[in-house]
């Protein structure tokens, strides 16, 4: 029997997931006071209903629902023996005003993360134009002046520079400042790196990094006293880390796609213990110490290390939720990273 592309009066067709149709969602809308009350239902103490009802209008069940998945119980899943599944309900004594804390200390660990890395971005900013500059006005638009393997790798159907230039491009096209308008009223050429890159988001930057040519990659890897890999992998960890902040997601326990590379002892001897412990690196204690250690090559005057040890220092206090679970580990403050 076929299933009809429209059911219930709801509009497009219904989704399946690894070949099996899935029912259509049925969830209702909720009032705020609802909301709390299915909360408290499924086990989540509550204090003062005034204030959490008050946080739900605020911040909102979907934003807060990361914060309070680690107090929710694990269940073996029915269609899975060698597997558990998080349930709705929570763990005893799991309560929600510990979910706001964690999301205030989250809110205050992302900005603290976007404070660096708009310095190392406007940093590497500089050092790209500088270094690819002297090559040529223009030498991102072209492979001859990268690393013409890296540039030229098959992606997408395309090359990876056609694919990073065509994204490059558009950056440039949406800006809308004085100094745009007013080189395309003045140039027929397009416009030249060292004005490109404020234009470039840090990820374009990243990208652009990793394809520069082997001697600049060096050059500007020197600058930081770090092999050209290591910066290309540290930069890319905080590509990530930016993007997670700037969309306001959690932060503080989520997993670092782009993990960072453990360096040499001869680079950064400081930092050779994020490959003690995998956790290090796969959460977020690894980009907060590669930021750490950026930024003190760029200003060594900075407080930034010191303003995100205190902030960590004071991790809310609370059951199922701990530092460790963002790699910060007994004895982290201790690394010289951190002096």
């Amino acid at each position: 029997m076929a299933v009809p592309a429209v059911a219930a009066g709801i509009k497009g067709r219904p989704s399946s997931y690894q070949g099996r149709m899935l029912p259509p969602y049925t969830k209702p809308h909720l009032s705020f006071a609802d909301q709390l009350a299915l909360l408290m239902q499924r086990g989540l103490g509550v204090s003062d209903t005034a204030k959490a009802t008050e946080h739900l209008q605020r911040i909102g069940y979907g934003r807060l629902t990361p914060y309070w998945q680690p107090f929710q119980q694990f269940v073996p899943d029915t269609g899975d023996a060698t597997r558990t599944i998080r349930s709705d309900l929570f763990r005893p004594n799991a309560e929600f005003r510990h979910a706001v804390d964690l999301y205030l200390f989250d809110k205050r660990l992302r900005l603290l993360f976007l404070d660096a890395i708009e310095r190392i971005e406007v940093a590497l900013r500089v050092d790209l134009a500088h270094a690819l500059g002297k090559r040529d006005p223009w030498a991102h638009r072209s492979s001859a002046f990268l690393d013409a393997n890296r540039a030229n790798a098959a992606f997408k159907g395309t090359t990876r520079h056609q694919i990073w230039l065509s994204k490059a491009d558009e950056a440039v096209d949406r800006v809308k400042d004085d100094w745009v308008n007013a080189f395309r009223r003045t140039y027929s050429s397009p416009v030249p790196i060292w004005m490109a890159v404020e234009a470039w988001d840090f990820g374009t930057l990243s990208w652009l990094l990793e394809m520069a040519h082997p001697n600049d990659r060096f050059a500007i890897a020197k600058r930081y006293g770090l092999l050209p890999d290591t910066l290309v992998s540290w930069i890319k960890t905080l590509a990530f880390v930016r993007n997670i902040s700037a969309h306001h997601a959690r932060l503080w326990n989520t997993g670092i796609v782009s993990q960072p590379r453990v360096p040499k002892s001869f680079e950064a001897p400081q930092m050779v213990h994020i490959g003690s412990e995998v956790v290090r690196r796969s959460r977020v204690y690894g980009a907060a110490a590669v930021t750490s250690y950026l930024v003190k090559q760029i200003h060594m005057g900075t407080s930034w290390s010191d303003r995100m040890k205190a902030h960590w220092l004071t991790f809310p206090v609370m059951p199922f939720a701990t530092s460790a679970q963002g790699g910060f580990l007994p004895g982290w403050d201790t690394e010289a990273i951190w002096r």
